[in-house]
């Protein structure tokens, strides 16, 4: 083992032959210069550390730096293996010791990234959890399939997601909803017991993924079921209505006209499709998916319904598509080459009721009417066609003109009895559009109509 003292001169001028060598330094016992075969310089040290009693003693070697005569020369690396070899000769082991530090290092950089993904788990399951990704999530996976699931996503999103949408849906309590419930009956009562009953569907499928231990709707009362209207509209309020149609234009002035002579439901009409009529046999052919029986529902339009059908103009399958901006943006995405069925029956019905101007500034003629609702024209059309002179069509007829499944056409009978009253269901809607005419005709206003203006 070569021995000799270390000088700034003799690392200089030694000349590798390529071979690893080491020269170890008289001055300072442990401490050396290793030549690589590269010809690389290298302040070494080596040391024993001490071990705990009876385990055997290791061998070091530890690099303080390669010569460059500047950040490291033999008078630096020399100081350097004075400061380890110092600490050696109390015991220490500073090998070991950097090694004990960069694992620990290394753990803590390790926890670090631990937490860190854990925080963003944490972070995606509580954005995941927001109310209103629950619902999306309920909506797409246990309503899409389901007939009245687009009505339930409806009342999800204007109530419940509109009150809670930021909030974790662990976080929703039992006050919120009864809060929310009693909020939404003081403007419908029906629509707050629909949307009881939308919430308690959601809630239960919270419960089956473990997103929640205990419904909120629980120990929440259902809101009252509302009591059943009888409001049946005279003939001077169904001119009048008529005439308000008129002014509301298109497309509900239409859709309002049929509605009064059909006795069909609004999202039947809203929605009535070119495909779906035979205006040769003047027929209207609702398919079961559009049905509230899921029931296919033919419907014969008198000459009155054909006219106001006739003056619709064509564009598409649906003779009443949407015309908002929301509606030619989803096109334009989608690709689609009809529009969805119209919507805004709300907006139309106060522009009936005089709450809000149209562009003219002027009411529409129905502003002075009793309150009303366009639901009320069903039963109108209903109560009038069972009306009749001569009690020509009884109720088993004007249920099948409404496509019902309840009263004398349900129960037993609706299972086993199928006639379907073809030729009366059509005579019933030429007589109700008939009369319809006529009491446009002759308007006059009566006790229901406070004041009009024609």
């Amino acid at each position: 083992m070569a021995t000799r003292k270390l000088t700034d001169g003799f690392v200089e001028g030694f000349e590798a032959d390529g071979r690893d060598q080491t020269i170890w330094d008289e001055t300072l016992a442990r401490f050396g210069l290793r030549i690589t075969p590269a010809g690389r310089k290298l302040y070494v040290l080596q040391y024993r550390a001490k071990p705990a009693p009876g385990v055997p003693s290791t061998s070091r070697k530890v690099t303080i730096g390669e010569h460059d005569g500047a950040l490291w020369n033999v008078t630096k690396a020399r100081a350097a293996a004075r400061k380890v070899l110092g600490a050696v000769d109390v015991g220490g082991d500073p090998v070991a010791e950097r090694q004990a530090t960069a694992e620990a290092h290394e753990r803590d950089k390790a926890a670090a990234a631990d937490a860190k993904a854990k925080a963003a788990a944490d972070a995606e399951a509580r954005e995941l959890d927001r109310f209103e990704a629950v619902a999306d999530r309920y909506v797409a996976r246990a309503l899409t399939k389901k007939r009245s699931g687009a009505e339930a996503a409806r009342l999800l999103r204007q109530g419940p997601v509109a009150a809670w949408g930021s909030r974790h849906v662990a976080a929703i309590r039992r006050v919120d909803v009864a809060d929310l419930l009693d909020a939404i009956a003081q403007r419908s009562p029906a629509t707050a017991r629909l949307t009881y009953a939308a919430l308690r569907g959601l809630f239960g499928w919270c419960i089956e993924r473990e997103l929640l231990n205990v419904s909120p709707c629980d120990h929440v009362k259902a809101p009252p079921r509302p009591a059943a209207r009888d409001r049946v509209l005279s003939d001077g309020e169904l001119a009048v209505i008529w005439q308000g149609a008129d002014a509301l234009g298109f497309p509900f002035g239409p859709v309002i006209k049929l509605l009064i002579l059909t006795g069909q439901r609004e999202g039947e009409v809203a929605g009535m499709a070119w495909s779906e009529l035979d205006l040769d046999a003047a027929t209207w052919t609702i398919p079961k998916e559009r049905t509230k029986n899921a029931r296919e529902h033919v419907v014969d339009l008198a000459p009155e319904a054909m006219a106001v059908i006739g003056a619709v103009p064509r564009d598409g399958d649906l003779l009443f598509p949407a015309r908002r901006a929301s509606a030619r943006k989803h096109v334009r995405a989608t690709g689609e080459t009809d529009l969805k069925p119209v919507v805004g029956f709300a907006a139309a019905k106060r522009l009936l009721d005089g709450d809000v101007r149209p562009k003219t500034k002027v009411p529409l003629p129905t502003y002075d009417l009793a309150h009303w609702r366009l639901h009320d024209l069903r039963r109108t059309a209903a109560s009038g066609i069972a009306g009749m002179p001569g009690g020509r069509f009884p109720p088993h007829v004007v249920e099948r003109v409404l496509n019902h499944a309840s009263g004398v056409t349900g129960g037993l009978v609706g299972v086993y009895q199928r006639h379907e009253y073809r030729p009366e269901r059509k005579a019933a809607l030429e007589a109700w559009g008939a009369h319809v005419a006529a009491v446009v005709d002759g308007l006059k206003p009566d006790s229901n109509v406070r004041r009009f203006r024609g």
